[in-house]
């Protein structure tokens, strides 16, 4: 066998040293990779997403299937396509990594405050529930009465908006705690309705093209917390509470209410559902003190995804779930509900406070 039949090995192997290497040394990975080279990379991908008419998670994989196909039908030996094939996915599994994947290795988002997150106590959980309701409700004050469901046609903020608004807060925010913030991240919504949904997921960041998507389908509120959740990963962020962290945090204050609103939703039903977990009679007792409004909302996003039937039950949740082990996250899907964490110590460690004063209705 040629020396390039085992190129696409040679190439995974070099990967997995790479990898060894940063999960070792994380501060490599955020002076040399996410400040350096995945900056680079990140810059020429989003300046080329502009010129896909579909959203690249359909553009780019087309050509990689296409040549799937031809060498399986090709009249070269069995031995050859195996090893084209096996070749070509070596170099998309080096190149994942290369354009964004290293970004799982790299310090934890918390590393420079005083205040670390850590595993929080059900007291702590219970005053921050209690805290973040407080707050999401004087949100919802400005946008909707308290007996009503959010008018969507008057408050609901136009895509292009949201993603200006967001992206802003996120390029502040990051700037102000000292992350490269230059980047801007796009973020396609003309999917299928239903793509995601039917896998049980709202939304993916796809690497290959530096553009992060959100499912069509989604209700309006979840649909913004989802497209800030996306825009996150694009700035090298593939932790998923951190990601979720940068969605609350970042635009929480935001003088719109509706970004306000529906990003403090986002936060705050990771909130409830742990308190569900811990306590569920607290939890029925609290539910029950919701205005009839809050309530109507969130009915309204629980029936917006649960009209796509899921396809696969439980697959999903196992796969990424295994994948994320896989990229050194130990807590798998857990992972997600590190955002209390992180809320908890950014609060302690840089005095932040809800500012509830905002537009009028």
């Amino acid at each position: 066998m040629k020396y390039y039949h085992l190129s696409g090995v040679v190439l995974i192997i070099f990967t997995e040293l790479v990898k060894y290497l940063f999960a070792n040394n994380p501060s490599w990975v955020e002076d040399y990779y996410a400040n350096g080279i995945y900056l680079v990379v990140s810059c020429i991908l989003q300046k080329i997403s502009i010129l896909y008419i579909l959203p690249g998670l359909l553009t780019i994989p087309l050509p990689f299937f296409v040549f799937i196909f031809l060498v399986l039908w090709s009249k070269q030996k069995k031995l050859v396509k195996f090893s084209l094939i096996m070749n070509s996915l070596g170099f998309l599994y080096f190149l994942f990594y290369f354009i964004w994947g290293f970004n799982y290795y790299r310090l934890p988002v918390d590393f420079h405050w005083k205040v670390k997150s850590s595993p929080f106590t059900y007291q702590q959980l219970s005053s921050e529930y209690e805290e973040t309701t407080l707050h999401l409700l004087k949100k919802r004050e400005l946008i909707a009465d308290t007996a009503k469901g959010v008018d969507m046609v008057r408050y609901n903020v136009k895509n292009k908006e949201q993603q200006i608004i967001i992206q802003k807060n996120l390029q502040f925010w990051l700037k102000n705690h000292g992350f490269p913030s230059q980047a801007k991240v796009p973020i396609k919504s003309n999917l299928p309705k239903g793509i995601f949904l039917h896998f049980s997921t709202a939304g993916m960041y796809f690497p290959f093209s530096g553009e992060g998507n959100v499912d069509p389908g989604l209700h309006p509120l979840h649909f913004t917390s989802v497209m800030a959740h996306e825009m996150a990963h694009g700035y090298g962020f593939a932790d998923e509470g951190t990601c979720n962290f940068l969605a609350f945090i970042c635009h929480t204050n935001d003088q719109n209410p509706y970004i306000a609103y529906a990003t403090t939703l986002g936060y705050w039903r990771y909130l409830a559902s742990n308190v569900r977990r811990i306590s569920p009679s607290f939890f029925e007792e609290k539910m029950k003190e919701l205005p009839t409004g809050l309530r109507k909302d969130l009915i309204d996003i629980q029936n917006y995804s649960n009209s796509y039937k899921d396809w696969m039950p439980n697959l999903q949740y196992k796969m990424y779930d295994a994948y994320l082990k896989g990229q050194g996250i130990e807590e798998g899907m857990l992972n997600y509900n590190k955002v209390i964490g992180l809320v908890l110590a950014y609060k302690a460690a840089n005095s932040f406070i809800f500012d509830d004063s905002s537009l009028p209705k």
